[in-house]
């Protein structure tokens, strides 16, 4: 009785073991925002014709998507940060998909902040036409039950949107649960439908991840760009400043390190991102003493120790504050 009593005991630990580590390695609702890196835009923003001028760091994040309850405890790690898987992984769509979309998002910064930047250098850069497009849906959208993948939003509450920052600056005029009305086109036939927004993070949305898709200008400056592991539209503003004075000649002085992250529209605004905690944590591990971050993200990271962070609203704003951290004291 008493061997049998023991074999049992072995056997119920040797299934709590198995489901034990079952459980350790299973998959969460959980996702992971890391610090990344500071890459020396240098290295990646070359011009015909003309040698890197600047030393400007793009930061970007590392994503870890449905960890398992052993990699969570690195949440306790400083800069890490744990979010809602379809906060990053939108339902119904794979991982590649997303991936598509960030790198095509990546590559529309790129052409506008060549455009920005040979614009504000004085180079005549023509307007492009752009238009914004709904992909997918976030988690419990109300905008899934009337708007579909591929329609074209043309106005909301009669104004029109042609891109992300336009359709962003009209919906921070819009309370959250309020029913708007949107305007569409879907498959070349015009209609208006209602929906209810939502609220993310303290602004108002849609519900939808969205697309600016742009007929690109013709730009008087070729940019190419060697970035081939970085996805997502924050480089924006760090292009722009790079491709600026390097056609302005303006090199920084050695000593200095600027990074910073943010959209950046046709317009010349800068729009807000997501991970500026970690995105200033990869700044500070490469010894930069000032951060350039939109002003919507400003709150996050403003008390950083060791870092001067500098809110900025604009490109215009940007080249400032480079211009007075460049400027003897």
């Amino acid at each position: 009785m008493r061997v049998r009593l023991a074999r049992n005991r072995v056997a119920i630990y040797a299934a709590l073991a198995v489901v034990a580590l079952i459980c350790a390695f299973a998959p969460t609702p959980y996702s992971l925002i890391l610090p990344g890196r500071a890459l020396d835009l240098s290295d990646v923003v070359s011009l015909a014709g003309l040698s890197p001028q600047t030393h400007l760091y793009l930061t970007d994040v590392r994503f870890a998507t449905r960890v398992t309850p052993l990699e969570l405890l690195s949440a306790f790690t400083p800069g890490v940060r744990v979010i809602w898987t379809d906060d990053v992984l939108p339902r119904g769509i794979t991982a590649t998909q997303y991936e598509d979309a960030e790198r095509d998002a990546m590559s529309e910064s790129q052409t506008i902040a060549a455009a920005v930047a040979e614009r504000t250098a004085g180079y005549r850069v023509p307007a492009p036409r752009s238009r914004v497009m709904v992909l997918y849906f976030s988690a419990h959208s109300d905008a899934s039950r009337v708007l579909r993948s591929m329609d074209v939003i043309a106005a909301i509450n009669g104004k029109p949107v042609a891109t992300g920052a336009r359709l962003a600056e009209v919906m921070r005029t819009i309370k959250a649960g309020t029913v708007v009305s949107v305007a569409v086109l879907r498959q070349g036939s015009a209609r208006t439908v209602r929906v209810k927004t939502g609220a993310y993070r303290g602004r108002t949305v849609l519900g939808t991840y969205l697309t600016t898709i742009v007929e690109p200008p013709r730009l008087p400056v070729a940019v190419h760009y060697n970035l081939p592991h970085v996805a997502g539209s924050s480089g924006g503003l760090m292009f722009a400043l790079e491709i600026y004075r390097s056609l302005k000649r303006d090199p920084l002085p050695a000593a200095l390190r600027i990074a910073g992250t943010g959209t950046i529209a046709y317009d010349g605004s800068v729009g807000p991102i997501e991970g500026a905690a970690q995105k200033i944590a990869a700044a500070r591990n490469a010894d930069a003493t000032l951060f350039l971050v939109p002003a919507e993200n400003y709150a996050e990271i403003k008390d950083t120790p060791g870092i001067q962070v500098v809110s900025v609203a604009s490109f215009a704003q940007a080249l400032k504050a480079v211009a007075s951290a460049t400027t003897p004291q």
